[in-house]
């Protein structure tokens, strides 16, 4: 597609003369060393490998072994691949210190990983032997790292100092925290992939290959790749199946692995991750040769875009840096980790090994790496530019700055005029560290490591024949501050760049960059939305027919959703302009020219052509952008019909960057934080969308449903009421009056609270939670005949409601119609039998009834149910002979100690009672008396007294100082008998409190 870009507006930038740098994998052949080899008679890439591991300690020879491994389609014997690995393992020739040695470091170390690597894609095993052999190197690498780290901190002219921190432990501390400033992380991420992959590996099977078996098949369906893989659901038209999507596909992988031996957890993704990379060299050269490398590398940028977004979305609430302190912390830990490294199986015993935070993060930046050096080709270069600038902006620590750093710089290598803007970048990231740190710690030292990783850079292509300013010695470096003119500039370049990715990612039909494309077997592509409307299967290019299996499904939805707003602000994409019916029909007749079809395309580029010439000219001062149709939007509603509430509370931050003021999105991420039972953040957003737009009502009635959620039913009232004229249909208005009437409720505004439930119950009037509420409401004012009218209709609805039956008889005991009462309560426990509520009312009535038997088996049930209940109404039964054998005061005292736990005790029948029934069985009597008390004073039935009726001893307790004359007078011989008429007497006296007194 670099071609398109001449006839698109750009052809001053496709023909100008930059200096273009070819990438390190398209020189291969061209190798010097190689070539020698071949002249030479090594032929073979076995011949070439055993030479050139003779030979590591020469830069040269060491950086043409790493290409020789690098190379997909390079075929090695086992031997080979096995005495490389010993070669690489050996430490031994890192014994000095250079000028160049954390060059040769990195580059021996990212040779050891080739070979490691395609051991992993090879059908072999290694002993454990020889993997404990490599894994105990692991700690000596480690070791070298540090040192040569500290040498170059200190400067290799430095020996004096450098020998004498050697025996000098105690500034071992201090020097370290230097060594993090001007570190070298890409040697601790291939150090730590080295451990975790010779982990992964096993000497009992070659489960790679199955892996990789999986991943290819799962893999060429969701491309296209396999005959059948898509269904057609129209004639002509081929769908991908459900389980084509990246995601779906990767949570497939992860299950498939199974490691034998412990993995960090970011190695899950990274090894799917690497093997699709795999498959798809493998395809896009060698023998397979079934896909163009162009297509590898969109396919491969939309794998990498999908994992660094899940990577963004976990720090976005985080601030710049916000992980600084944890990954020193872990940084640190790690060198003494490595340095304590053992044997290889002692070290698998336990917990996870220690890995750097966002791994997967860096590793997926260093893949992006690796293809800016393999690709020629521009949208591939600018894809990893913005992959790299997001990632710079959202950075939690140096780790993954060095890394987008340094691709920075090899992007700028490979084409300085394109990618001069990276100064700009690196100017206003500066700015944006002091503006939001107060003290310019953070910005001195992410100017430090930009000199570091900008030295290292040059080094390295220095080595690498990168053909860069060679011999103008040390000078001084080009000063990072920028003038305002300079803006202008980075305006210009972004277009340029925007172009090259907005053109691969272009239907030729509408002229727009795509989320979802097709590859025709003709090399044309076109939008997956286009190709479905395609009556004739013919190229809209080349007229060639369409082969069904000759398609090649290419998704690029991350790296549209990404980029959508600016290829909206530089013109790839207008809002409608309602074509969409002509298109529809474009190609289905190939004798028609449509010249009206014709009139709105051309004059929808010439449009397009305006505004990319004048990138100053704003495309919302032409068009009005439909921003419910943005993908981020789409993508946040998406996420949050899915109930994902972490991933939509992510797209709607994202959406209020481009669009700030948005109402709508606002009141969207309050739901969402809602949904996520962040009430805090929920309320800022509705206040700043009230404050936005108070007339719209959506934020009031979100604020409303949240106010009571947390019980504050005064402001929930407030809201809700004042939020009732947005609703326009029935069914929501329905559930806003049920709110309103439940905060009416709550707030013990019991007639307000019928009125609303009333209003709803007109539209609906099988309303089940209105009805509910209205028998709660008519119970609470003691309007149980109005009670059982509400539960009648309930019943009508359900007859076989067992809490509905249950809560009947609750009220027809109130009513002391214990009979009816037992009838509704054994209905509910025929349909719930292990309702122990309903088993422990039906029990208590029992006792009222004085029909022992009964309530002793409802008892007992309620003891198999849940003992401590069960124990609880054990105690109370009229004629159980407790266990000799077991401490009931104990188990009594626990059990009082479990009641006292409820907050709301002194309000709660139940618990009083049967507290009160603990306390008299242990004969604390004073105690028992406060409850007793208490019963009184909320209850107005006092029928609850005929439970503890058999326990004489405390009614003695009660009546013996004062109701002697009274027993004698009145003749009442019962102790029982005597108290209760006393609170029978004083009760209608309305003297509702009954005295206790003490002997």
């Amino acid at each position: 597609m670099e071609g398109n870009s001449n006839q698109n507006g750009s052809s001053s930038f496709v023909n100008s003369s930059i200096e273009f740098r070819l990438p390190l994998l398209e020189n291969i052949s061209n190798n010097c060393i190689l070539l020698e080899l071949e002249q030479d008679g090594f032929i073979t890439p076995d011949e070439k490998a055993e030479k050139l591991i003779k030979n590591l300690t020469k830069l040269n020879y060491l950086f043409a072994l790493k290409l020789l491994f690098d190379t997909p389609f390079n075929q090695f014997s086992d031997e080979v691949l096995r005495n490389s690995l010993v070669a690489l393992a050996d430490p031994t020739h890192f014994d000095y210190y250079g000028k160049q040695s954390m060059v040769r470091l990195e580059l021996h170390i990212r040779t050891w990983v080739a070979v490691l690597e395609k051991i992993c894609v090879t059908p072999m095993r290694l002993s454990k032997e020889l993997r404990d052999k490599v894994y105990s190197s692991l700690a000596k690498f480690a070791e070298i790292h540090k040192k040569t780290t500290q040498v170059m901190q200190e400067g290799i002219d430095n020996n004096f100092r450098s020998e004498f921190n050697q025996f000098n432990q105690l500034h071992d501390n201090k020097e370290d925290e230097g060594i993090m400033n001007k570190r070298n992380y890409n040697i601790d991420f291939l150090l730590i992939h080295l451990r975790d992959t010779l982990h992964s590996l096993r000497d009992d099977e070659t489960w790679f290959q199955e892996i990789i078996r999986r991943t290819k098949e799962l893999l060429k369906g969701a491309l296209n790749i396999t005959p059948g893989a898509l269904s057609t659901l129209a004639p002509g038209v081929a769908l991908p199946n459900d389980n084509c999507s990246i995601l779906s596909m990767l949570t497939q992988l992860r299950k498939g692995l199974n490691f034998k031996y412990p993995v960090a957890s970011y190695y899950v993704d990274w090894r799917v991750m690497l093997i699709i990379q795999h498959n798809l060299f493998n395809w896009s050269g060698g023998t397979e040769n079934i896909i163009s490398k162009k297509f590898q590398e969109m396919v491969l940028m939309e794998y990498f875009w999908s994992y660094l977004e899940k990577e963004w979305i976990d720090v976005t609430d985080n601030s710049i840096l916000d992980s600084q302190s944890k990954f020193d912390e872990i940084s640190n830990k790690l060198v003494k980790a490595f340095k304590n490294t053992g044997n290889f199986i002692n070290d698998l015993v336990g917990n996870e090994p220690l890995a750097l935070p966002h791994t997967l993060w860096f590793g997926i930046l260093d893949l992006a790496q690796n293809l800016i050096q393999r690709s020629t080709r521009k949208s591939t270069h600018g894809l990893c530019y913005y992959l790299a600038i997001e990632s710079l902006n959202r950075a939690p620590s140096s780790f993954i700055q060095f890394k987008a750093i340094e691709i920075l710089f090899h992007l700028h290598n490979i084409n300085q005029q394109m990618f001069s803007i990276i100064e700009i970048d690196f100017n206003q990231y500066i700015q944006k560290l002091n503006e939001t740190d107060s003290t310019t710690d953070s910005s001195e030292k992410f100017q430090n490591l930009l000199a570091f990783v900008k030295k290292k850079c040059a080094d390295d292509f220095n080595l690498l024949n990168y053909n860069i300013e060679k011999g103008k010695g040390k000078g001084k470096e080009k000063s990072l501050s920028i003038q305002n003119t300079n803006l202008t500039k980075k305006i210009s370049k972004l277009g340029e760049i925007l172009e090259m990715i907005a053109n691969e990612m272009t239907c030729p039909i509408d002229h727009e960059p795509t989320d979802q494309l097709c590859v025709l077997q003709c090399q044309h592509i076109l939008s997956f939305n286009n190709l479905k409307k395609l009556k004739q299967k013919n190229c809209p290019k080349c007229r060639e027919n369409i082969e069904d299996n000759g398609i090649r499904y290419l998704p690029q939805n991350v790296i549209y959703k990404h980029l959508y707003s600016q290829f909206f602000e530089a013109g790839h994409i207008l809002p409608s302009i309602e074509v969409e019916d002509l298109t529809n029909n474009q190609y289905d007749d190939s004798d028609s020219d449509d010249s009206e079809v014709d009139l709105m395309l051309t004059k929808k580029k010439k449009i397009l052509k305006a505004i990319r010439l004048n990138p100053n000219i704003s495309l919302k001062s032409i068009f009005q952008i439909r921003k419910k149709q943005h993908p981020t939007y789409l993508n946040a509603i998406k996420e949050l019909k899915e109930k994902n509430y972490k991933n939509a509370e992510h797209w709607c931050k994202e959406f209020l960057k481009t669009y700030p003021e948005s109402y709508s999105i606002r009141c969207i991420l309050a739901y969402t934080y809602r949904c996520l039972n962040n009430y805090k953040q929920a309320h800022l957003h509705l206040n700043e969308a009230i404050e936005l737009k108070g007339k719209k009502l959506n934020a009031w009635y979100i604020r409303g449903e949240i106010h009571l959620r947390q019980g504050n039913y005064d402001d929930a009232v407030r809201d809700l009421i004042t939020s009732i004229t947005s609703i326009n249909y029935n069914a929501k208005m329905n559930f806003l009056y049920i709110m309103i009437g439940i905060s009416y409720c709550n707030s013990n505004d019991n007639e307000d609270a019928l009125k609303y439930f009333d209003n709803v119950l007109q539209n609906d009037p099988n309303n089940h939670l209105c009805l509910r509420y209205c028998a709660y409401i008519y119970e609470k004012q003691g309007k149980f005949s109005d009670t059982l009218k509400m539960l009648d209709k309930l019943l009508k609805i359900n007859e076989k409601d067992s809490l509905i039956l249950c809560y009947y008889g609750e009220t027809i005991s109130k009513m002391k119609k214990y009979d009816s009462a037992i009838t509704y309560f054994t209905k509910a426990s025929n349909i719930d039998p292990e309702n122990i509520h309903n088993l422990t009312k039906r029990a208590i009535i029992y006792c009222i009834l004085q029909e022992y038997e009964k309530a002793l088996l409802d008892i007992n049930n309620i003891i198999q149910l849940d003992t401590c209940k069960g124990l609880i109404y054990f105690i109370m039964a009229d004629n159980i002979e407790l266990d000799p054998n077991i401490d009931w005061n104990l188990k009594f005292l626990n059990l009082i100690s479990k009641i006292n736990e409820f907050a709301n005790i002194n309000h709660d029948e139940s618990l009083l009672l049967m507290r009160c029934t603990i306390y008299i069985r242990l004969k604390k009597y004073e105690d028992a008396v406060l409850d007793l008390d208490r019963l009184f004073e909320i209850n107005e039935d006092i029928s609850f007294a005929y439970l503890l009726q058999k326990y004489s001893d405390f009614w003695l307790y009660l009546c013996k100082s004062y109701l002697l004359n009274d027993r004698v007078h009145l003749g009442i011989t019962n102790y029982f008998d005597l108290y209760m008429y006393r609170v029978d007497f004083y009760s209608k006296r309305d003297l509702f409190y009954v005295p206790s007194y003490e002997v």
